[in-house]
This record gives structure tokens, C-alpha cells and sequence, in this order.
């Protein structure tokens, strides 16, 4: 027997868990599986843009232990720092097992959303009634697929969406680790080194005596790269600062490591499914707006594919996700430019000590560019596209 839903999805990270939230506010009958248990642990940088915020408590999530940081600061070891605090309010440092239990008992107060737990999905065909998918021991029928089963997504391979599929370059191949140690945090902003050897170190305050440090690094660039117990500690030898700081702190996490990162998709849809989060595609955490991009496109959802579900039957038509793909290439238009900007001054070290002491001393530009970064105006009007410009040549003072 073939159970019928208007939503399948399959992943239950944030991105999962935040289109269960809209879509189960909708009315509509929802079915999520997720193949491991709640709460979810995952590499991540924890660190939540203000408008990633906003629209974590538009999805009804207020009540989630954080630590509030004011804005970012970029440092060069023994070189310029530059530092300037959101416009929009404060920014959250979440652990991400703390966001995963919080966005799960949302879910679980709507009626119409069902949460397998320990369950496994695997999609079988779709025609005009929608896409059947076999999950745990029963089949499932449903109206929309919704993949949100992560980084290495399975789902958008099996939909064709996986542009390396036809043979489109990854041109970063860059990799990510974490570690939380027991130390009051010493800044009020997300602490961002820059080594010059081809990887960063991000400094997030989580907790009143937490901060999680995660890496990304060019796998071509850093040579010093150990495996196993030691990669935590040979990624922290490009930061002797950070390390001295850190030295003697209780680690409260083992080292986790996570790559390739780029990812390239297609499209953000195909007939009967959407992609979300990670799956939708993936270039950088540089810009650490992974989880806000995710809230943003799961609200995408209200005006794109909710309207068909709750007004026709049969399969989502094609016409309602060509409207989410719009959305999603709309929300990450300035994330993705700043992103790739991010990413050439990782590899020019040159580069980027002169932008980051032009930024020092232009500390609104700095504020300018973070603000686009999370969408709230383009990095490239004409003012700023000046004074950017500037910021990338020698600078001398």
C-alpha cells in the first residue's frame, strides 16, 4: 500500500527542518525522514548572520541557546585587522546541536508534519501524481519532493541536477573542520585569521565560557595538512596566536572535517522536486551564510510551490518551481560575488593584507559589504564599487 503526502522531505538539518516548519504552517500534510537521530551534529562554522536570525524567528524558533557577536574582524597574524559590527543587530553563535533540538521541537508542535527519525529514503519514479519514494519498509507518494539531504546530496544525482555530472569543473576544491573548546570568548564579533599558507581559522563565541574554531582550507595549498587525531592541531600551527590562546582550553568536541565544499547544480528543481540547503548548491563557508541562505529559500516556499499544493493535485507543475529557482538564484546573487571575492583573497595573500588595511581604515565599507553579503543591497553600486576597487589596489597610508 502507496501512503499519499503534499510534501516529502528527506534530510533533516536546518534546511530540512526550516521547509517542514512553512510548509506544516500551510496546512499541508508533510512526511520528513531523516536517516540519523535528533538532535543533528554537523562541521559548521555556528555562526548566524542578523538576518539569518530574523528568519529563524519567523519560523517561530526564539527560544534557542546562543551568544550574541556584534559583528566580524578580519586578522592578518602580525599584520592589519580590520573589524566592524552588523548594521541589522547582533548575530547568534549556535551550536549546531542546540539549533537542530530547537528547530525539531518546532516541528513536532505542528499536527500535520510527521518526523521518522533512523529512516532512510530512496526514490523510485515519478509520473503526474508525483514522485514515489521507498521509506524505512513503506512506499510514499508524494505531491513535491523535497531534497534536503545535504552537501553530497544522493537526491540531486538521482534527479540530474549534479552539474559535475556533465563534466563542469569544481574550480576551489576546499575543505572545512571544527573543533569547541571550553574558553570565555575574548570578542564580541566572529574572529576571521587569514594565514597566507591557503587556509582560515573563524572564531565563533557559542557560549559564556565556549567558542567553536573551525578551518577551511585550498586542499592544492596547505601542505602541513595531517589526518586523524592530528588535524586540528596541524591546522592551528598556521595561527601560532590562536594556538597560544587556545593552549591548555578543555576541548568539548571532537575534530570533525567535512569536502570537497564546492558543489554545482543545474538547477535548484526537476519535474515533482526542489532542492534546499547544501543540496541547492554550494560554493564557500568564507561568507558564513549557509544557514540564512537555507531559512531564506525554505521561506521562498510560501510563494512559489505552497500556493499549487494547497489549491491543485497531482504532481507540483513546473511552472511553481521555475519560480523557486528564480528565488534561490535571486537570495544568493550578492553572497555568491562576495563569496568568490572572499576566495580570491584567500589565494593572493599580497591581496588580501592590502584589502584587509584598506578595510581597517574604512571600517563603513567593511559594514557595506557585509550587509550585501546577506542580501540587503548589491556590493557593486557604484559608491561602494569605488571604494572597493580601491580597497584591492596597494594601499598606502
Amino acid at each position: 500500500m502507496t501512503a499519499t503526502v503534499d510534501a516529502l522531505i528527506v534530510g533533516g538539518g536546518p534546511a530540512g527542518l526550516a521547509a517542514a516548519i512553512v510548509l506544516g504552517q500551510a496546512g499541508l500534510s508533510v512526511l520528513l525522514c531523516e536517516r540519523r537521530q535528533f538532535p543533528i551534529d554537523k562541521v559548521c562554522g555556528e555562526g548566524l548572520m542578523p538576518t539569518g536570525v530574523a528568519h529563524l524567528q519567523q519560523l517561530g524558533v526564539c527560544d534557542v541557546d546562543h551568544f550574541p557577536f556584534a559583528g566580524v574582524r578580519y586578522l592578518i597574524p602580525g599584520g592589519p585587522c580590520a573589524q566592524a559590527p552588523f548594521r541589522e543587530g547582533p548575530g547568534w553563535g549556535i551550536r549546531r546541536t542546540a539549533l537542530s533540538a530547537a528547530l525539531h521541537a518546532r516541528v513536532q508542535r505542528l499536527q500535520t508534519v510527521c518526523i521518522l527519525p533512523g529512516t532512510s529514503a530512496a526514490p523510485q519514479d515519478r509520473d503526474e501524481k508525483g514522485v514515489r519514494v521507498r521509506v524505512g519498509e513503506q512506499n510514499v507518494c508524494a505531491r513535491l519532493l523535497v531534497c534536503a539531504d545535504g552537501l553530497h546530496s544522493p537526491l540531486r544525482r538521482w534527479a540530474g541536477l549534479q552539474a559535475h555530472a556533465n563534466g563542469s569543473p569544481r574550480r576551489h576544491w576546499r575543505w572545512g573542520a571544527r573543533r569547541h573548546f571550553a574558553l570565555a570568548p575574548w570578542s564580541d564579533c566572529v574572529e576571521v585569521y587569514w594565514s597566507g599558507r591557503g587556509v582560515e581559522a573563524y572564531v565563533t563565541p557559542v557560549g559564556p565560557c565556549q567558542v567553536g574554531v573551525a578551518f577551511l582550507w585550498h586542499r592544492d595549498r596547505y601542505k602541513a595538512l595531517r589526518g586523524g587525531a592530528a588535524l586540528i592541531p596541524s591546522l592551528l600551527a598556521a595561527f601560532p596566536a590562536l594556538q597560544e590562546r587556545l593552549q591548555g582550553a578543555t576541548p568539548l568536541s571532537d575534530g570533525r572535517a567535512v569536502g570537497p565544499l564546492q558543489q554545482r547544480v543545474r538547477a535548484a528543481s526537476a519535474p515533482g522536486l526542489l532542492l534546499i540547503g547544501d543540496a541547492a548548491g554550494y560554493l564557500d563557508a568564507i561568507t558564513g551564510e549557509g544557514l540564512s541562505l537555507a531559512f531564506a529559500q525554505a521561506h521562498a516556499l510560501k510563494d512559489t510551490v505552497i500556493p499549487d499544493l494547497q489549491s491543485a493535485t497531482g504532481i507540483v507543475p513546473r511552472q511553481a518551481l521555475a519560480a523557486y529557482d528564480s528565488a534561490c538564484r535571486r537570495l544568493n546573487r550578492s553572497g555568491l560575488q562576495l563569496t568568490e571575492l572572499a576566495l580570491l583573497l584567500s589565494r593572493y595573500p599580497a591581496l588580501c593584507r592590502h584589502a584587509i588595511r584598506a578595510l581597517q581604515h574604512d571600517p563603513t565599507l567593511f559594514q557595506h559589504l557585509l550587509s550585501a553579503n546577506m542580501g540587503l543591497q548589491s556590493p557593486f553600486r557604484p559608491s561602494t564599487f569605488l571604494r572597493l576597487t580601491r580597497a584591492l589596489l596597494p594601499f598606502q597610508r
